[in-house]
């Protein structure tokens, strides 16, 4: 039994070494290949006529205003007001009636001085890879700038890229680390999920539809 224990020990040392190589290289890969494709906060050179928001809660579990999401809005807002966009897709989780990131996302933007007409809601962007894929399958959009923090929009690329999309990425302020140190780590196990997504499982979205146009 003794010896037993001991393998299942080495074993779970040695798996867990392993995920975590595994886990720093696919981070640093989707990184190093996304980064190109982001553009400048003070030097735009790239335009297009859609953009991508990527949705998250408005408020956080203690009650308090997101930053998160805060900072995306002011994000979209500029990229919309300076006309590097023209329509732009909020796309996030609708899983309740209480719930819904699409519709509290347009509300924000209203509020920022942003025409209705310039919004498009997406209700089944549930996760980052629907939101991406969707706006291609569902919206006909082929080419976009992902609006989204930096670590966030550098996995929305690689995916977007993978599914033959020209897309950018437009980093909205982060957070603080030691605000969103979780947020960061929870990030590392999702680029780790998306290769499963994308080169083993080939994840589809959970949902597709019919097709929708922006702008019209």
């Amino acid at each position: 039994m003794r010896i037993k224990g001991k393998y299942i020990f080495l074993w779970s040392i040695v798996s867990g070494l392993l995920f975590t190589i595994t886990a720093i290289y696919i981070n640093q890969h989707v990184s190093e290949k996304s980064a190109p494709f982001i553009l400048e906060h003070d030097n735009m050179s790239v335009s297009c006529k859609t953009g991508l928001l990527l949705g998250t809660s408005n408020y956080l579990q203690s009650g308090a205003p997101n930053p998160y999401f805060i900072n995306r809005i002011q994000a979209a807002t500029k990229l919309l007001r300076e006309h590097d966009i023209e329509f732009v897709i909020v796309s996030g989780d609708n899983r309740t009636k209480n719930y819904n990131e699409p519709k509290k996302m347009r509300s924000a933007l209203v509020k920022q001085g942003i025409s209705k007409k310039n919004i498009v809601m997406d209700f089944a962007g549930f996760r980052t890879l629907d939101s991406v894929v969707r706006a291609k399958e569902v919206f006909g959009q082929d080419r976009f700038i992902i609006i989204s923090q930096k670590f966030h929009i550098e996995r929305a690329i690689y995916i977007a890229r993978y599914h033959g999309i020209e897309a950018y990425g437009y980093a909205a302020e982060d957070v603080p680390f030691h605000k969103g140190y979780w947020v960061k780590y929870r990030e590392i196990l999702a680029r780790v999920k998306m290769f499963l997504d994308l080169y083993v499982l080939k994840t589809k979205p959970k949902f597709l539809g019919k097709e929708e146009k922006v702008g019209e």
